[in-house]
């Protein structure tokens, strides 16, 4: 049984929200999908934004010299500019999952302490109200 939630806790991992509906197929408890899906997008997080920074700084400084400057001129900078931090954090958080979306709020230099907060708001709101309605559906 706990093998079944630590499944939801990596599926969150890589499929974002996608990991509640298929907690829930498994007949798990629906609290219980949700508590494993944003512990496991949130320390996902935590552990992205600690050790991703300095990974981006070594990375940027020493290995990939000239590249900062192609990641301002690209299309995901534009999206940012556009949405803004907390579009990124809101609908990267439950729409693309959380690889992608730390990934990109790293390369593009975002505020990372309001990328942070609007992260963990969004995922726990929005896991909240998809665990629900999963739950009503299923």
């Amino acid at each position: 049984m706990i093998f079944d939630y630590v499944l939801v806790f990596l599926l969150t991992l890589l499929a974002g929200a996608l990991s509640i509906p298929a907690g829930l197929e498994f007949g798990l408890d629906p609290i219980g999908v949700f508590v494993a899906a944003t512990v496991g997008s949130l320390g996902f997080m935590s552990l992205v934004l600690l050790v991703g920074k300095r990974v981006q700084h070594f990375l940027f400084t020493k290995v990939f010299k000239g590249l900062g400057g192609g990641v301002e001129q690209s299309r995901a900078n534009e999206i940012v500019s556009r949405w803004g931090v907390v579009g990124l954090a809101t609908i990267g958080g439950l729409v693309l999952g959380p690889t992608l979306t730390l990934g990109a709020a790293l390369l593009l230099g975002v505020d990372l302490r309001r990328f942070a907060i609007w992260y963990a708001l969004a995922t726990v709101v929005g896991f909240a109200l998809i665990t629900v309605f999963w739950s009503v559906v299923l």
